[in-house]
């Protein structure tokens, strides 16, 4: 098996270690099944809890100043939401925090329907983001009011029946137990009773061939679901495909084929078909798992993936269940070691907590509003410089962005050409010293490369460069000495030239504009530029 497909079992397994906390039966007298389902069919609630990372250091001294500095900012991280109100599945807000060593970024973020805001201390304009636009995206035609409403109504009848039938198949792990106890949730202690599990990466291969296994036997659940699958999803698949046969210009025929259709009118048809085509797959996978995946796994050199799947990675879980059978506390913590030492890092340890009340309960989220000039994540870019824009240079968003991640940060080597004569196309991206000693770089190639825009007016012949990171604009003209930096004029060295279809411009010039270190090597004729 390909190192590829090794990676991707690897990825379930770990996956399934979030879903194998108990098989169907009842453990101890607590009803787990009914817990779990109970707590995906919860229509409102508030709740507080908080993800932690912590990267676990190891043989540092190789690692650069720069590397040790962010593993130090990112050694223990954490995610803080101190306030979390679900008014229903799709009216919720969140009151928040990222935390880390020097200092503490709140936030507010809020869904209301499919639009999504968030409100970030520091940020100079709102973030604004629209899931049924996201959504829309994977359909041929633009999808209507109506579907994008459909869409987020097959979350809320999907969800419950896809966790019914996951842990009506799970396998047991090896450690599970109940125990009751008193427990403070939010502001109250609670005589609950907490299911304790414990998964070793050991055991996730087998705990994987049981599940599916047990998915394999079970006709009814996986009928059951398909048909569900089916009553949701076929009526909006139906609508697209409506519009899109209505698009479609007369001389072509409908890109869906007529066995399709047959299928999608027939419900049985349908299910039976999806359920045969699993089942035979299923049975193949399963016939083969011995000499396929398990002896993949098991004869596997990469050192990572053996680790994955050793007892060193544990997955630990308390849930803490009341009498109503609700959850009212989750405690989690997955970790799991690092091999590659050049990473600096020995293990990752990812802690999750969870504090629930008010379960379907009166609970009113606290919107925001969209503001005019939001941020529009679908159209904004996603450069680091750019990302950088949105937050005030004062703000601890920035200087955590800036000098702890360092996501601005850029190296650019380029060799020197040997001579201003020199006209192949090869050296149009390579700098060169012109007859006044002056280094000349090629503008768009250096510029794009440290994260600003470069455009050529070719009418005026003038370059403008705008950075994000300076908040600089620069115009330059060709064959001028002089340019202006934010419409004041600066002398330069050397004037721009055209030079095997490439602008060259002073490169002295240039990177001081953009903060760049300029370093020279004249032993292997090269230059190199750091941005910070």
């Amino acid at each position: 098996m390909q190192k590829k497909k090794l990676t991707w079992w690897i990825a379930a397994t770990l996956v399934l270690m979030l879903f194998a906390l108990t098989g169907c039966q009842t453990i101890q007298g607590l009803d787990v099944t009914q817990a779990i389902q109970n707590n995906a069919l919860v229509q409102s609630a508030e709740s507080k809890g908080s993800l932690r990372l912590e990267l676990v250091p190891n043989h540092t001294s190789s690692l650069t100043a720069g590397d040790k500095a962010i593993l130090e900012v990112l050694k223990d991280v954490k995610l803080e939401l101190n306030n979390v109100s679900m008014q229903d599945k799709r009216i919720i807000s969140v009151d928040g925090a990222l935390t880390y060593s020097k200092g503490s970024i709140p936030f507010q973020a809020s869904l209301n329907e499919t639009k999504f805001a968030l409100q970030i201390e520091g940020a100079k304009k709102q973030i604004f983001f629209d899931l049924a636009k996201a959504q829309g995206g994977s359909f041929p035609t633009e999808l209507t009011s109506s579907v994008q409403k459909q869409l987020m109504d097959t979350r809320d009848v999907l969800a419950p029946a896809l966790t019914k039938f996951i842990i009506a198949n799970a396998p047991n792990p090896k450690q599970i137990s109940v125990s009751s106890v008193s427990e403070q949730v939010y502001s109250e202690t609670l005589s609950l009773q907490k299911l304790h599990v414990e998964i070793k990466g050991s055991e996730l291969v087998q705990l994987l061939k049981e599940f599916l296994t047990s998915i394999l036997a079970d006709e009814k659940g996986m009928k059951e679901l398909l048909g569900q699958l089916y009553d949701v999803l076929v009526p909006i698949i139906k609508e697209q495909m409506k519009a899109s046969d209505e698009d479609e210009d007369d001389e072509f025929s409908s890109p869906f084929p007529d066995l399709m259709r047959a299928y999608l009118d027939n419900k049985t048809l349908a299910v039976e078909f999806a359920f045969t085509t699993i089942q035979q797959g299923l049975q193949k996978w399963l016939k083969d798992w011995d000499t396929t995946v398990a002896s993949a796994i098991s004869s596997s050199k990469d050192p990572q993936a053996q680790a994955f799947l050793s007892d060193k990675t544990v997955l630990k879980t308390d849930l803490f269940v009341d009498s109503d059978k609700q959850i009212r506390k989750v405690r989690a913590e997955l970790s799991f070691p690092i091999t590659d030492a050049s990473t600096g890092i020995s293990e990752v340890k990812l802690t999750y907590v969870n504090d629930i009340w008010n379960i379907n309960k009166p609970v009113k989220a606290h919107l925001i509003t969209p503001a005019s000039d939001a941020v529009d994540l679908i159209e904004a870019k996603a450069e680091s410089t750019s990302i950088l824009s949105f937050f005030k240079k004062d703000s601890q968003a920035y200087s955590f962005l800036r000098n702890d991640l360092q996501v601005a940060k850029r190296e650019v080597h380029l060799l020197m050409s040997p001579s201003e004569d020199d006209n192949s196309s090869y050296d149009a991206s390579h700098p060169y010293i012109n007859a006044d000693n002056v280094s000349m770089l090629p503008v768009r190639f250096i510029t794009e490369r440290l994260g600003a825009e470069v455009k050529w007016n070719k009418e005026t012949k003038q370059i403008t460069v705008t950075d994000a990171l300076t908040e600089k604009t620069i115009i330059l003209e060709l064959n001028s000495q002089s340019a202006q930096v934010n419409g004041v004029a600066v002398a330069l060295d050397s004037a721009p030239v055209l030079k095997n279809g490439a602008t060259f411009v002073p490169l002295r010039f240039i990177a001081e504009q953009l903060g760049c270190k300029i370093e020279f090597d004249n032993n292997t004729h090269s230059v190199t530029l750091t941005r910070h």
